[in-house]
């Protein structure tokens, strides 16, 4: 029987190396790895627009509440539009105040502005009325969370609409009567379900301002966190240090007890090296302004307004005329909802034909006050008419032709006391009536007759021809060139005023 032995026979698949002996080949490793994918997810470009109308409302009123740039420019939108408080006018004075009253009880000023809000941020806004139990008057005014709502539109009319609670535990959908609805999309056609926020544009913008903010973070760690490696012993030319406990531990305590403004004496074997704080740092400042401004372009907003620069006057005149037109679609989507409001409770309390007129506080631009400036000179020309000035003025012709009216018919009420004493002197008003005027007592201001100058009060009555001069009259001092009468110098060939009296033959001085 033979036996086979192995002993000192070379292993059959242990390879042969000169120079280092055995060497253990590591096994091959597999295609997939278990390399984990989440490591670097934070890292990845991803799509900054959410594909769905929800999703992107959500993402715009997050932009809105957490960065200060969006917020600023969105409240700058709605302010420059609305302004602090929308006043109420109308051609009927009772039916005005009951329309301030209705705006006080409802807080519009409050609730058109939170619409043109959600108009802006989300693409679009959804109010509800609330009426009484008569149904003859409105007790509420509701705006309604857009992310909430859901609509059904067809051939470009809103067919239903259904508000969803946040959760299902909340109870079920609400439908909502499209009668007492006002949906309002911002920046989309008609046929389209949902509207368009302002912020959108700006998502990209925003996402990289964001990495850009982690990357300064980033940076200032590093810088204000960096790491220190501290070397004791090693090799020293042809000599090789090993340091014991003992020795790690007093250079720990010596670095460790040290004065950072002073240097620290060490022994030729420790060597200190710091890491963090090499390498170029990241100019994140140039950057980040950029970016803001691609936002604030973005967002509908001039550059010049925010960088205080532009190419020429031209462009930012352009730039300035293109925002006076937004602020006004701004503006007449809050007159959109005013008149949603106004039209149902004029409806309700019969003032079906009273005109009633919206007027804004709002800031005007340096070209919109020119552009006013240039209307009103082409009325004075009598090249537009007062109804096309009162329309590019914002008024409402119907309301102003009522309150001009109404105020006709209360006559001029003159206080001045120069005009007084002005028409007084040209015949127009009587001296008893002028007295009232200025609160005078008539008995103790009755002027008295004197032997030069007998009083006699003006003739309100025209006896004084339209061609008599005051060299007919026997006030006129022909030596002196004065008037008793006037108290004051006149010329013979100026035309005779009220207090004009004719001379008599006796008085003229002919000889006759």
């Amino acid at each position: 029987m033979k036996t086979e032995n192995n002993r000192g026979k070379r292993p059959r698949h242990r390879p042969k190396n000169n120079l280092t002996g055995d060497v253990i080949v590591p096994p091959r490793l597999s295609a997939e790895g278990d390399i984990d994918s989440s490591a670097l997810a934070d890292l990845a470009v991803s799509d900054a627009v959410p594909a769905t109308w929800e999703e992107r409302a959500a993402k715009a009123w997050q932009y809105y509440v957490s960065e200060p740039i969006v917020k600023n420019a969105i409240n700058s939108w709605r302010t420059f539009a609305i302004g602090d408080e929308i006043q109420f006018g109308c051609d009927d004075e009772d039916v005005k105040w009951e329309a301030r009253e209705l705006a006080a009880k409802l807080k519009l000023n409050a609730f058109v502005k939170n619409m043109i809000l959600n108009l802006l941020v989300k693409g679009e806004c959804v109010g509800f009325q609330q009426t009484g139990s008569d149904g003859d008057d409105i007790e509420k005014v509701i705006c309604v969370n857009p992310n909430s709502a859901k609509v059904i539109y067809e051939n470009g009319e809103l067919k239903e609409m259904k508000q969803h609670p946040e959760s299902a535990a909340a109870g079920e959908p609400i439908d909502l009567p499209l009668d007492r609805v006002l949906h309002i999309k911002w920046d989309a056609q008609p046929y389209s379900p949902r509207g368009n926020s302002m912020v959108v544009p700006a998502f990209e913008s925003i996402e990289l301002l964001r990495d850009y903010r982690k990357a300064e973070r980033a940076v200032a760690k590093r810088w204000t966190t960096p790491l220190r490696f501290v070397q004791v012993g090693g090799q020293f030319g042809q000599k090789t240090i090993i340091p014991d406990q003992r020795t790690l531990n007093s250079v720990r305590d010596m670095i460790n007890r040290m004065d950072l403004k002073a240097g620290l004496v060490v022994p030729f074997y420790v060597k200190a090296e710091t890491y963090g704080t090499e390498g170029q740092v990241l100019d994140t400042e140039k950057k980040i302004r950029e970016i803001k401004e691609d936002i604030i372009i973005a967002l509908g907003l001039a550059k010049s307004l925010i960088t205080g620069d532009g190419p020429n006057f031209a462009t930012a005149t352009i730039g300035m005329q293109k925002m006076v037109i937004m602020l006004k679609e701004i503006k007449q989507a809050a007159r959109d909802i005013l008149n949603w409001i106004f039209f149902k409770w004029q409806d309700m309390k019969g003032y079906g034909e009273k005109s009633i007129n919206y007027i804004f506080n709002d800031l005007d631009l340096a070209n919109e006050v020119d552009i006013k400036k240039l209307y009103i000179e082409l009325y004075d020309r009598k090249l537009i008419s007062g109804n096309s000035l009162q329309i590019k003025m914002d008024l409402n012709p119907e309301v102003e032709s009522a309150n001009l009216e109404a105020e006709s018919k209360k006559g001029v009420d003159v206080t001045d006391p120069r005009i007084i004493i002005d028409m007084v002197n040209s015949g127009i008003m009587s001296i008893e009536t002028a007295q009232e005027k200025l609160g005078l007592d008539k008995e103790k201001n009755r002027p008295a007759a004197s032997a030069d100058w007998p009083y006699r009060p003006p003739s309100l009555t025209g006896s004084a021809s339209p061609d008599a001069l005051c060299d007919e009259c026997e006030f006129f001092d022909s030596e002196n060139n004065w008037c008793d009468a006037q108290n004051g110098e006149t010329r013979f060939d100026s035309r005779a005023c009220a207090s004009f009296n004719k001379k008599t033959k006796e008085g003229c001085g002919c000889g006759r």
